[in-house]
């Protein structure tokens, strides 16, 4: 007989079961006593009418070869956490669309540090956002904050080995499965990470990215931290997407200022000027904070 936690497991598996559709399974069966028995005109409502999307979803659903998945991802050294696991964290309960089920390599008590930074910014730094990582990286590490941030290429992935080569705790959130990392370059961060840190994601192991992950990614980066530090990004770019969820989980936003002459200094100046805190040494982030 099948947990809840496994037959959510197996339903987070199955083709075509977003978000939505988990909320609409878990509205009619908390449960999820029924799953394998509700006939195919409940799907049919669930999936609004009949399409591929469904068909592939009855696929994976009916196979039987699937309803072992929760022990084959435990057999990937996964750790499964569900939104009504003690371990799942308050804060993310909090934000819109809030992860069902959070698949973890590492740390997971790192997920409950009240005081975790994300720290973000351009996937085309320049030597100057560079520069200012490497001085305030090992500031904010050696102040014991955590940090948490996307494994993007950039100003991301480079925060996020400072903070290891300081000995820091840094917590990675991914936009696909374990088993296809994205950017592939960047797997190696993921390894050390998941062996110093927590790597997350909402994704089952095989799911490849795709293009809607990375803004729903952003919003559990924002959910996890207290406040979200910018270094280097354009006015429009993915950044700003982490931003705008910051903000509106009321979370403080912190900027480096940078050069009148440099795009990539556009955003976080522009941020500056509607109110953000003004960020050049680790101090300024505790002061805001009330640490001493």
């Amino acid at each position: 007989m099948q947990t809840w936690k496994q037959r959510l497991v197996h339903l987070d598996h199955c083709r075509g079961a977003g978000w939505q559709v988990l909320y609409q399974i878990l509205k009619d069966d908390p449960e999820l006593k029924l799953l394998y028995s509700w006939p195919e005109t409940y799907w049919q409502r669930i999936f609004n009418h009949p399409s591929q999307n469904l068909a592939s979803f009855l696929n994976d659903l009916l196979n039987p070869f699937l309803h072992n998945t929760y022990e084959y991802v435990l057999q990937s050294n996964i750790k499964v956490l569900t939104i009504l696991d003690e371990e799942y964290p308050e804060s993310l309960k909090e934000i819109h669309q809030p992860p069902w089920i959070l698949y973890c390599k590492g740390d997971t008590r790192l997920l409950n540090e009240e005081t975790i930074l994300a720290v973000i910014g351009t996937r085309k730094p320049t030597t100057y956002g560079i520069q200012v990582t490497n001085h305030l990286i090992p500031e904010i590490i050696q102040a014991g904050i955590p940090i948490v941030s996307g494994l993007a290429k950039g100003i991301d992935s480079h925060a996020q080995w400072q903070a290891l080569h300081a000995g820091g705790k840094v917590i990675g959130v991914i936009g696909s499965g374990f088993h296809k990392m994205y950017p592939q370059e960047n797997q190696h961060l993921a390894d050390e990470i998941s062996q110093k840190g927590l790597l997350i994601t909402e994704y089952p192991p095989n799911m490849p990215p795709q293009k809607h992950h990375f803004p729903a990614r952003n919003r559990i980066i924002s959910g996890l931290s207290k406040s979200i530090l910018v270094i280097e990004g354009k006015k429009r770019s993915g950044t700003f997407i982490t931003v705008e969820q910051g903000l509106n989980h009321g979370k403080d936003i912190f900027a480096v200022p940078g050069s009148l002459f440099s795009p990539e200094s556009e955003g976080p100046n522009e941020l500056i000027r509607q109110g953000a805190r003004v960020i050049q040494h680790a101090k300024d982030i505790l002061e805001e904070w009330g640490i001493k």
